[in-house]
């Protein structure tokens, strides 16, 4: 009888890593294509996406509205006075795990609670890069599906048993009551 390839116990593991491997690569693939480049304050446009970096105080204050603390930000920035500006964040609204809207919530910032402002680059480099993986990625997935054996044939070259016979009850504990017949 051939034992089982993998325990229960390794499923588990290999199920955790191919999930982390999985979130890494959906991680580095969100990333790659863009990058953000330091920019003027004076540069931007009204309405342009940006990140901005806030210093703490800014940050602790914000907090009560994002519902995280968070030094940066990404949002449309447009200029709201000579030392104040406002900041559209996208936020999603979600419903068991199904996202069911997105809405925009404006926080109001003075410039000096402001510390760096970048924009949001397409990068040809990393986009580059994130496709030779792709396409070494599936490479490696077809050859490892072509080295697949199947797990329920023989692993020499023995004739596989035929099935069992269809009359033969199945096997194991019987219960059985015998009747007499005059």
């Amino acid at each position: 009888m051939r034992q089982p390839a993998v325990r229960a116990g390794q499923v588990t593991v290999r199920a955790r890593r191919r999930a982390a491997v999985a979130l890494v690569i959906v991680g580095l693939a969100n990333a790659a294509c863009y990058t953000y480049a330091p920019i003027s304050f004076e540069a931007v446009a009204s309405k342009e996406d940006v990140r901005l970096r806030v210093t703490e105080n800014a940050a602790a204050r914000l907090s009560k509205e994002l519902g995280t603390f968070s030094t940066e930000i990404d949002g449309q920035l447009a200029r709201e006075g000579a030392d104040s500006v406002s900041v559209g964040v996208a936020i999603d609204r979600a419903y068991r795990g199904t996202t069911i809207g997105t809405t925009t919530q404006v926080l109001f910032l003075a410039r000096s609670e402001i510390v760096d402002v970048r924009q949001r680059q397409f990068s040809r480099t990393r986009t580059i890069l994130l496709s030779a993986g792709t396409v070494v990625g599936f490479g490696v997935l077809a050859v490892g599906i072509v080295q697949l054996v199947d797990p329920n044939g023989p692993s020499d070259d023995r004739a596989t048993p035929p099935p069992p016979s269809p009359l033969r009850g199945p096997q194991g504990a019987r219960i059985g009551v015998r009747v007499p017949i005059p």
